[in-house]
This record gives structure tokens, sequence and C-alpha cells, in this order.
């Protein structure tokens, strides 16, 4: 499509958001005619390419101006709140001179007190509506699925696989159908994530233009980043964004860094356990600040559009690439190279550093194949019942999943799956097949809108102001003592009733725990594989290392998981399982003769019985969605065993005892072990 045929056919919205820009640039060319013809469509483009424009405009011309009065036309939906709010707040005034009102649906915000033409929402607020008033929904034309990498291969992910698929089906019984696009910077496998979520959809990939200028600084001390960045401030780099994986990183270093040159008051702490109102203002601080300096976890990693960040810090290297590019993304968005700085301690750091920068450049994600949480059915189960029909049955749950998880579960599989959740008192038995409606546990989380949400994490407490009586955020449970929170020490005066009442000032550093952050990020066996590749060390083997044995496996976090399950004996203690590597205490294969080891190393069979045996811990650590327990016992084991790649360990421990080699370099190995 040429620039006039573009303008030509988007007259409402050219001029509010695209001459402002001068002119459609090429990747927003390159989707115009395919998404005006009705296609589902992903769009893989760098950050501050365009995205958002490049689909919102020739879908708003399509749909906006034909939906049902009172109902939204087009729904966007992002995967955090930070999100919608920096979206809802730029395109706000741009639609509003086209007469198109913006707005939010999240468990903050509800602008307007119902939907509108476009409303911007989260996940949760899309299954909350599609089960609570889905008549509300019969207007919708189109829907937008952004940063999509950020939900896919997660509980999140699968509920909405099953929530587009539902609206979709819902639309086409009245004979409309629903266009479905979606975005992000990071896809491994756009052909898979668009299988997933789409219909026939076609891929459009556009090249990465940015350059990516990083510098790897051995250090990541308090003290020395912030030496870092008073340089880098007398050198013109004004407004800095520092990346970490911890709530309370962020707390720490944003208090360490408080009232000290550079920024002075102009250090703002941002991440997911702040109350709204803080996270608004922090994001129109910083916004506005002409110098300052936002510290946080990757709720600000995807589409919030600062513009003026010149310069993005990494405090340790990420957890994966496609962490790297989009933290890396936020900076240098008005020019033609963003700039980085990652800090990190020791040379593993150094190397792992090394090994994501080298993969983003090569476009190479070091992704392992997602695999599908069966948590999300009996979440959908709930859903149903709860809704205006008030039951649920096999029929009615296979008919809200698309084709390739239909294959996988078929309904005699359900029924056994809503059996179960009815023995756990989620659901109640009503009639034959079963007919359920919602039990006792499904009527409390139900009622609470605990229900439309697949989020693993602690049970939390609210943090009150004293003085005002605001609520500024909150802690796990039990870790509601003086605590740090937006970068502030807060002290505790009051401990009741679920809340933790605080006066500003006093309070001191956040322990870990204190936000209830589970096991972390986790990494994938790829990357895990090239991080020992980098190293030099072969795979699979054994090392002597300080006194122990560690066995080298490149299998990644969960697979470590699983085969340090599958080690462990009387015999085996393991101290570490990692990604890369796992710890055993001694050396147990020490004083074996060669075949004796050979007898000693456990068969593939020890998998599953590890899996009988440990399957609840490495649930919890896999994060599976809250509704994992109440699945039949088998089913619980079987998504362990997907999640931890059962068939990978069974495979390692099929090849028989690793050798014993020397290390190349005891220090670095070791380091890698313990990574």
């Amino acid at each position: 499509m040429t620039p006039q045929a573009y303008r030509a056919a988007n007259p409402r919205l050219y001029g509010a958001l695209i001459a402002r820009h001068g002119g459609p640039n090429a990747i927003q060319l390159a989707v115009a005619s395919r998404l005006a013809s009705g296609q589902d469509l992903l769009l893989c483009a760098p950050t501050a390419s365009g995205k958002t424009e490049a689909l919102l405009v020739p879908l708003a011309e399509a749909h906006l101006a034909q939906g049902l009065p009172g109902r939204p036309s087009l729904l966007w939906v992002c995967p955090t709140r930070a999100l919608v709010n920096d979206l809802a707040r730029r395109l706000r005034d741009p639609l509003a001179q086209v007469g198109t009102t913006v707005g939010r649906w999240t468990g903050d915000a509800h602008d307007g007190g119902q939907l509108q033409p476009l409303t911007i929402l989260t996940p949760e607020a899309l299954d909350a509506r599609l089960s609570r008033s889905p008549d509300a929904l019969d207007g919708v034309g189109a829907l937008v699925l952004d940063e999509l990498h950020m939900l896919d291969g997660g509980p999140r992910g699968d509920q909405l696989r099953l929530l587009v698929h539902g609206l979709r089906g819902r639309l086409s019984v009245a004979g409309r159908p629903l266009q479905v696009a979606a975005a992000s910077a990071t896809v491994p496998d756009p052909a898979g994530l668009a299988a997933r979520y789409l219909v026939a959809g076609q891929v459009v990939q556009a090249e990465q233009k940015r350059r990516l200028a990083a510098r790897i600084v051995l250090d990541r001390d308090p003290g020395a980043v912030l030496d870092h960045l008073l340089g880098l401030v007398g050198e013109g780099f004004r407004k800095i964004l520092l990346f970490c994986d911890s709530r309370e990183q962020v707390e720490q270093l944003s208090a360490f860094m408080l009232g000290q040159p550079p920024f002075g008051a102009q250090v703002y702490a941002h991440h997911g356990s702040l109350a709204r109102a803080l996270r608004l203002r922090v994001e129109a601080s910083f916004r506005q600040a002409p110098l300052a300096c936002c510290v946080a976890t990757s709720t600000m990693e995807v589409g919030l559009d600062i513009g003026d960040v010149d310069l993005v810090g990494l405090m340790g290297p990420p957890p994966d690439v496609s962490a790297l590019v989009q933290r890396v993304g936020r900076g240098g968005r008005r020019g033609d190279r963003s700039l980085a700085l990652v800090m990190v301690e020791g040379p593993i750091e150094e190397r792992i550093a090394r090994v994501l920068l080298q993969a983003a450049a090569r476009g190479d994600f070091l992704a392992d194949k997602p695999a599908f949480h069966p948590s999300v059915l009996l979440q959908q189960a709930v859903m149903l019942a709860g809704g205006r029909r008030g039951l649920v049955d096999a029929a009615a749950l296979h008919r809200r999943l698309p084709a390739e998880l239909a294959r996988d579960w078929p309904p005699e599989r359900l029924i056994e799956l809503l059996g179960h959740a009815c023995e756990k008192e989620l659901l109640l038995r009503v009639g034959e097949g079963p007919r359920c409606v919602l039990g006792p546990k499904g009527e409390q989380v139900w009622k609470r809108g605990q229900a439309h949400a697949n989020i693993s994490g602690a049970t939390m407490t609210t943090v009150v102001d004293r003085l005002t009586g605001d609520a500024v955020g909150e802690v796990a449970q039990g870790a509601g003592g003086d605590v740090g929170l937006g970068g502030r020490g807060r002290r505790a005066v009051l401990n009741d009733s679920g809340r933790v009442v605080t006066d500003a000032g006093g309070g001191g550093a956040p322990a870990l725990g204190s936000f209830g952050g589970g096991s972390g990020p986790r990494k994938s066996g790829a990357l895990a594989r090239a991080i020992l590749d980098d190293l030099e060390i072969p795979l699979p083997c054994r090392a002597r290392l300080n006194g122990g044995e560690t066995l080298f496996h490149g299998l990644g976090s969960a697979a470590g998981w699983l085969l340090a399950a599958a080690l462990k004996d009387r015999k085996r203690k393991v101290v570490r399982a990692g990604p890369l590597a796992i710890v055993m205490h001694a050396a147990p294969f020490a004083d074996l003769s060669e075949a004796e080891a050979r007898d000693a190393w456990p068969g593939p069979s020890r998998v599953e019985l590890a899996l009988i045996d440990r399957h609840p811990g490495l649930a919890r650590r896999l994060q599976l969605g809250p509704m994992h327990p109440y699945l039949p016992i088998d089913e619980q084991r079987r998504s362990v065993a997907d999640h931890c790649q059962a068939a990978a360990v069974e495979a390692f421990l099929a090849r028989g005892l690793p050798p014993l080699v020397e290390p190349a370099d005891f220090e670095l190995w070791d380091a890698a072990a313990w990574t």
C-alpha cells in the first residue's frame, strides 16, 4: 500500500495518529491492507517502531464506526496495569479528536463505570466481563493482544487463549466475526504463537533497525552503581531507567540512591506491590522530570513510552533474551540506537551477560517450547458455573477449547476433571454428566473476584499510611513489620485485621521475601546450554569442586529441579539444583568401581517416582496456577512432568553416568554450578 492509499483508506484517524509523525512508516503500510481485509495478524516489530498505530488505525477505521451503541467495538488486552494506564494516556486525546472515547478496565480502574468504544484491559478484566456481563461484549469486532510474549507460556497466556476462543464462539452465534491481532517485539516462534491465538493468522515481521550499544561493568554494589550514574550524568545522560529482578532489590537500591547526587529526590521505585495511585504518580513524575532515575522490575519492561530515557541500566543479567531486548528497548526511543549499562557481579555474570547480548544481536531468543497449564481448565469451569447460566458440564467446557486443545482434552477427560473438582468442593454436582454449579470453595473465590486470576503467589497484606488512611502497597503475609515501599522507609505502628498501618520514615530496607517473590525467573534449557557452551564446559559431565561433586546438565531451571528430585536418595544428597548444574554433597560415586558407579546411577524410571514423591513442591516452584491443587492427582503429575520436560530428564538419565572431567577453570566452573 502506498502512503497516499493509506491516507485515503484511513481518513478518520490519519490526522490524529499518523500525520503528526510525518506519515505512515513501512511497518504501518505493511499491515494496513491485511487488517482492513479482516484477517487475523501477528505483528513482530521492534520497540518504538509504531506497532500501536500500525494495529490501531486500520482496526479502528474498520470497527469503531460500526459498533453497537453503549458497547465496545475494539478491545485492547495488555499484560500489565501500567501498560493499560500508559496506553490509555497516549490514545485518549488523539481519539477524542474523532469523537471516540477510550476507557480502561482493570482491578484498579473502570473509566466511566462502563466499557467504552475502545477499552484497554487486562486478561483478568476480559475474563470477568465475559463471565459476568457477556452481553456487553456483543458489539466487539476486533481484539488486540499487546506484548503477547509476556503472557504466552504461562497460566495467564493459556487463560487468554481460552478467552479469545470463547469470545469468538459467542460472537459467531450472532453471525459476527471476531478479528484478532497480536503484537510483540520479542517472539521466539512467531508461527507457533500465531497458531495458539489466531485463526489462519498471518505473521508480519519487521526488521530491527535500532542498534544496541551495551557496556558491561564488573561491579553492581549500590555505591559503585551510583558512582557510575554520577559520571554518566556528567556526560549528558539525564534520565536513566534501572531494572532489577526482584521487588526487594528495587526497594533497596532506590532507598540507597534517594537524596544523593546526582538525582537527589528524583529517584523513583516502581513494582507491582505498590498501590495504584503511587505507581501512577511515579510514572507521571518520571515522565515529566528533566533529570531522574527510576528503579523498576518488569512492570516498566514493556510498552511504557517515557520517550526521553537516555540510558537503561540492568542490575545483573536479565533472566532471558526477551527480557534483555524489552528492557534495553525502553531507552533511546527517539533515536536510532538503544544504550545499555549491564552491571554484573563476578566473571560468571559477565559471561552470562555476553551470551544474552550476543543472542539478542543475532535474533536468537534461546527459548523452550511452552507447555499447557491444565489448571486453567478448572478456572474456566468456575467462570462458567458462576456465569448467568450457573452450570458447567464437560460439553460446555469442551466448547471453550481451541481445536488443538480440544483434541488433547476430549469430554471424557474433562468429566474426570469436573468430578474431582466436586470432590474438592470447588464445584457441586447437581446432575449427571456431571452437571455442576459452584461449590463452597468456588463460591468463595467467585464472590471475592479471585476466580478471574491465574496468578500464583503469596497471600498479601495491605500497607496503609496512618496519616492519610491511603493504601501505599502490599507485602507478603507475615512480612508486615518495618518495611520500605516506594524507596521510602515505613515504620509499622499497628498490624491488625490483614493490614499494616505505618508512618513514613524510620522503616528499614525490605528483607528477601517481603513481597512473596517465589522461586524467581527460570532459565530455559536453550539458554543454559548456550551459557555452558560459552564456558567450554562439556555436556554432560561431572567435576569435583570444593570437596563435592557437580553434575553439569544444561537442562534449564525446571528440568534441573526434576533431575535433582530423581537423583536424591540416602546416598546422594543434593545441595543445589540450578539451571546449569546440580551440586551434590561429597562425591557419591568416588569410592565405587566403574561397574558399581554405573549401577548406582538412577535409570529413567526414577523420574516417575520423583513425580509421585515430589510433585507438590515442584508445582509450587513452577507456579502452575492457583487451581492446580484441584486437578486430579494424575493430571497434577502430568502437568508438572510437562513443565519440567520429564522426557528430556529421562533421556539424560538413560545415557548413563556422565564422565568425570578435570575443570579447566575451577573458580569459573564452581560459579556456574551455583548460578
